[in-house]
């Protein structure tokens, strides 16, 4: 960072803009006496906020503006600008360049500028503070600081000290926390005689207050539970006649679908039964018919017995007796296999219609798995959604963000009493009325509620000077209700689809009842438009009427109506809010009815799987056992076809001389066999058939009964319920009538302000113990409670600002003693450091010598003075004053540059500190100085050459024309 541009124009004797543009290493200003040289300098510390005249030379403020000459007229304001070169942004703003810019106007005002925006000068003061460009900064050396750093008082020699360790933003914090700790003391010795005499009244009328809140209490509670206990009866009477009236439908609606498949129950059984009679039938014709071919049979194989006893035995004839008797008994094996393959065929055909049967189950269930996992998931998602919902809606509610900025401001500034909240935050209204309660209120939802008219005006005041918009204001104290006229009243009160009046369909706190009367007290509730238009009518168009469904006829006739008005409001937000909890607990119950049908499907599953595991198996074991069968059945067959053509070998030998009649003996014994065989296969077969229609009838007579009995219990339970409902309908007109005419109140108020928080029992023997209190109490004074929490409130309204006060005492004082802290580390710590520059400085620019700086109170660090020792080589001096004046002036630039090397600048202006150098030191000066280059930048006012001879920059300042001073510029190599 450095100083890159300086413009001025109407400063002193700049009566023309000049702008000097400046390199960052050494610069330097030149020309005669009275030429306004020296004003540059004036200018720069007047920009950074030097408000001494005498600093500036000048002997008002008015001074520094350019007030004429003999051919110019004076200038009506002076202005300079300061430019730095910002791109290592040494200054905390994203700039690579910052203007900073004073405007002084002959009318005494004063304006400041950053980068062309308008600010304080404690803005710049802030930003250039411990910056070492500050006007406080020791790097700006006018003529004549040279002796008044040499020659001052240690404690006014510290400044250097203070600004080259970077305290004096601490010390002005340090400052500023001693008046605020001034100030709280002041505050707190207020508030302690305040306290004091709000103390001597609290007591007396903090027990006439107990009393009188004691009586109200008692009083409240006792109409409290004498009318809740009634209240309490109804809504649960009524509350278990409606769920008895709905369980009662739904139960009627499970019986038909009952009844329904009872039904089809009886239906199946009966087809069932059938079947089997016919199945049974087919049996016994098949056990009828087998008995008679079993006694033929045994009659044929008699008459093959007789046969061949007659018959002459031959080898011939007895070996094919062997062999046909070994066909006989293979062709009977043969037949019995064939009966068991078709019994085996019969019964994979049912295993596999059972499979199939099975099959399609599972498939109607995965199915149903399906959709009821898509049904969860559609829920869930569901519930995502609401839960954010009611998660955004609730953050709304509880921070405000649909109020608007004035009165979020007002709720959200601490210092303010009186404040209630917005009209909208204390009315509670059922969801079915809020529509027509926002539409009713519209914008007034966002209204305050105070307590005077003296607040509310205080907070206009405050809304107003701190340009945070508009808003409107009900204080307690000034409302006055407003109602319908109790003869418009009766005109309208028979007419079906009036509710009533909108003031008591809300529920509230008594304090603001005249507040909401004034809103609400003259607004009618009507179920519809056409209502509404009739009512209208009847009452010649002199009140407001709203629908439930948010239409309204305004005063005079017009009709504001459409769709729902959509507002952000706080009762908008609470309806919005319960009807998404109500979708969001529906959803759950419903949830919860998914995943138990899901887990019954899911065992479902299971069984089948299980089922179609264990058929699969059967199947598989019995087409095993199949093959075999048929493997067998082969093999005898093939067996039978060889012996038969050994018995025809057999016969060609006898030349055909076989007995014709034994043949056809043994042809009718084989075929009556084969028919039994055949008998036997049917017969088990049809045996089969009948076991499984046993079973089904069986299964499906089961199920009929257990529908039965679930009907016979349900029936019983509608006629319990039944009962139970006439019951309760008796209760209730006697519970209505009694709360008619006992208290003079409808069941719909009662229940909107009344609620039995107790049992019921308990509540009927507190009846009698509050009349008991109320009696005991005697002579009460009300007034005592508001008088009491007024001066109570004030009180603790004190007392927390006396602790307030006192907590913030102790911080001041605990950020004090950081501050000096702070300070005296950074101070000791510079100290040295700079002391051990300054003899190094020292015995360079004198070539020898010895110099000190020490602490005159090392003890006291933070109001400590600076003294100095100077020796230059060859003397013995004792006293610092005994200089000589360029002796001076080259101890004092050994201090600055000392200083430099612990805190660098931005950049140094010297005006004529060489001055009273001579040319052999002047040549050591800007030697030593050369050393800065590229380190810091040097703005040097001189008249010196030697001095000229090292600068980069060089302006010439003239004075051609009387008290109007020019320039001149020379760019130079190093």
């Amino acid at each position: 960072m450095y100083l890159k541009e300086i413009e001025s124009y109407g400063f002193k004797s700049f009566a023309d803009k000049i702008s000097i543009e400046l390199s960052p290493n050494i610069n330097a200003i030149v020309g005669p006496n009275g030429s306004g040289k020296s004003n540059v300098v004036d200018a720069v510390r007047w920009v950074l906020g030097e408000g001494s005249n005498k600093s500036l030379r000048a002997d008002s403020s008015q001074d520094v503006i350019f007030s004429g000459s003999k051919s110019r007229k004076p200038l009506n304001s002076a202005t300079v600008n300061l430019i730095f070169d910002n791109s290592d942004h040494s200054l905390p703003l994203d700039y690579n360049e910052v203007s900073i810019k004073r405007t002084l106007y002959r009318t005494g005002d004063n304006e400041y500028y950053l980068n062309n925006q308008k600010c304080r000068l404690k803005d710049i003061t802030d930003l250039l503070l411990d910056t070492g460009a500050a006007k406080e900064s020791f790097n700006i050396i006018g003529q004549g600081k040279i002796d008044e750093i040499i020659l001052s008082k240690p404690y006014e020699r510290r400044v250097i000290f203070e600004e080259a360790a970077g305290v004096l933003k601490y010390k002005k914090r340090k400052e500023e926390a001693l008046r605020k700790l001034e100030r709280t003391n002041n505050n707190l010795n207020r508030i302690n005689d305040i306290i004091l005499e709000l103390e001597t009244n609290l007591e007396p009328l903090r027990i006439d207050s107990i009393k009188a809140k004691k009586y109200l209490e008692t009083k409240e509670s006792l109409s409290n539970v004498e009318i809740s206990l009634i209240t309490n009866d109804i809504e649960k009477y009524n509350s278990d006649y409606g769920e008895s009236k709905l369980k009662i439908e739904e139960l009627n609606n499970l019986l038909a679908k009952l009844s329904n498949n009872s039904a089809n129950y009886d239906i199946d059984i009966l087809k069932k039964k059938e079947e089997l009679k016919i199945v049974q039938d087919k049996l016994n014709n098949s056990h009828n018919k087998l008995l008679e071919l079993t006694k033929e049979l045994e009659r044929v194989n008699t008459d093959i017995k007789l046969f061949r006893e007659r018959t002459k035995d031959d080898s011939n004839l007895n070996k094919e007796e062997e062999l046909n008797n070994l066909i006989f008994k293979n062709n009977n094996l043969l037949m019995e296999l064939g009966k068991e393959l078709d019994i085996l065929k019969h019964k994979i055909e049912l295993e596999k219609e059972e499979y199939e049967k099975n099959t399609h189950d599972y498939s109607e269930l995965r199915t149903k798995k399906n959709n009821i996992e898509t049904k969860i998931n559609d829920t869930n998602r569901e519930l995502t959604n609401v839960a954010y919902k009611i998660n955004y809606l609730e953050e709304s509610i509880n921070n405000s963000t649909s109020l608007p900025l004035p009165i979020k401001s007002i709720l959200n500034n601490p210092k303010f009493t009186g404040i209630y909240n917005t009209i909208g935050n204390l009315i509670e209204v059922k969801n079915e009325y809020s529509l027509a309660l926002v539409t009713s209120l519209g914008t007034s939802s966002n209204y305050l509620v105070v307590e005077t008219k003296k607040i509310a005006s205080e907070l206009v005041n405050y809304l107003k000077n701190n340009k945070l918009g508009r808003a409107t204001f009900f204080p307690i104290d000034t409302m006055k209700p407003r109602y319908v006229n109790t003869e418009d009243l009766d005109k309208i009160s028979l007419i079906d689809g009036y509710i009533n009046t909108l003031n008591n369909l809300v529920t509230y706190e008594d304090k603001f009842k005249n507040v909401i009367d004034n809103l609400l007290g003259n607004v009618l509730v009507v179920t519809s438009i056409e209502r509404a238009i009739e009512i209208n009518k009847i009452l010649n168009n002199r009140y407001k009427i709203v629908t439930l469904d948010g239409q309204v006829i305004n005063i005079g006739g017009s009709i504001t109506g459409g769709d729902k008005v959509k507002t952000n409001d706080s009762i908008s937000l609470r309806y919005e809010l319960d009807e998404y909890k109500k979708k969001e607990s529906n959803l759950k119950d419903n949830q919860k009815e998914l995943e138990k049908e899901l887990s019954t499907v899911n065992i479902g599953l299971n069984e089948s799987s299980e089922n179609l595991t264990k058929i699969k198996i059967n199947i598989d074991s019995l087409e095993e056992l199949l093959r075999n069968k048929n493997n067998n059945y082969d093999n005898l067959k093939n067996e039978i076809e060889d012996l038969s053509k050994e018995v025809s070998s057999i016969n060609s030998i006898k030349n055909n001389n076989s007995d014709s009649e034994l043949n056809k003996l043994r042809e009718k014994y084989t075929n009556i066999n084969n028919e039994i065989n055949e008998l036997n296969k049917n017969i088990e077969l049809y045996k089969m058939d009948s076991n499984k229609l046993n079973n089904d009838i069986e299964e499906l007579e089961k199920l009929s009964n257990e529908s039965n009995m679930n009907i016979s219990n349900k029936e019983k339970t509608v006629h319990d319920l039944e009962i139970k409902i006439n019951r309760l309908d008796v209760k209730i007109d006697t519970l209505l009538e009694t709360l008619s005419n006992d208290y003079n109140m409808t069941y719909s108020n009662a229940r909107e302000k009344y609620h039995l928080d107790i049992p019921e029992a308990k509540a009927r023997e507190e009846v009698n113990s509050l009349k008991n209190i109320i009696r005991d109490l005697g002579e009460v004074n009300t007034g005592s409670i508001a008088e009491y929490e007024r001066v109570s409130e004030r009180y603790n309204f004190l007392s927390n600002q006396r602790e307030d006060l006192n907590k913030a005492e102790d911080t001041l004082l605990e950020i004090i003693h950081d501050m000096d802290s702070i300070m005296k580390e950074k101070l000791a710590s510079t100290f040295e450091e700079i002391r051990k520059e300054f003899k190094k400085v020292f015995s360079e620019l004198f070539k020898g010598g010895s110099a000190d700086i020490y602490m005159t109170e090392p003890d006291n660090i933070l109001e400590t003075g600076i003294e100095l020792e100077a020796t230059p080589p060859g003397k013995n001096l004792k006293n610092i004053s005994s200089l000589s004046g360029g002796e001076r002036t080259f101890t004092a630039i050994a201090l600055l540059f000392a200083i430099l090397n612990v805190r660098p600048v931005p950049f140094c202006i010297f005006d004529e500190v060489e001055a009273a150098l001579d040319d052999a030191n002047v040549l050591t000066f800007s030697e030593y100085l050369s050393k800065y280059k590229n380190k810091t930048q040097f703005i040097i006012i001189t008249h010196k050459k030697k001095t000229m001879e090292y600068v980069d920059t060089l302006y010439g300042i003239t004075m051609q024309e009387s008290g109007v001073s020019k320039l001149v510029s020379v760019k130079l190599d190093s």
